[in-house]
């Protein structure tokens, strides 16, 4: 039996900048990449006016959009095994 292969990209600071798309179309999941994407900027924005990656402010957006990627990705989960 041959092993599967699994096909990564790496992200470039460039990709980084572009809006999550996932490939299920749950209303969830999208609601979700929304979210991602609003807080990211503002993280983006608080550092720049802060000029700081440790600022209390950006730390706070860092944590907030830690917990929304991790539920992000519970959602993306659920849908793939779901869709088995």
């Amino acid at each position: 039996m041959a092993a599967a292969k699994h096909k990564s990209k790496k992200m470039s600071s460039l990709q980084a900048d572009l809006p999550i798309h996932s490939h299920y179309s749950g209303r969830a999941a999208a609601e979700l990449a929304e979210e991602i994407d609003h807080l990211r900027q503002v993280m983006t924005d608080a550092f720049l006016q802060e000029r700081s990656l440790v600022a209390d402010s950006v730390m706070e957006l860092s944590r907030q959009l830690d917990r929304k990627i991790n539920e992000y990705m519970k959602v993306v989960l659920l849908g793939r095994e779901q869709a088995r």
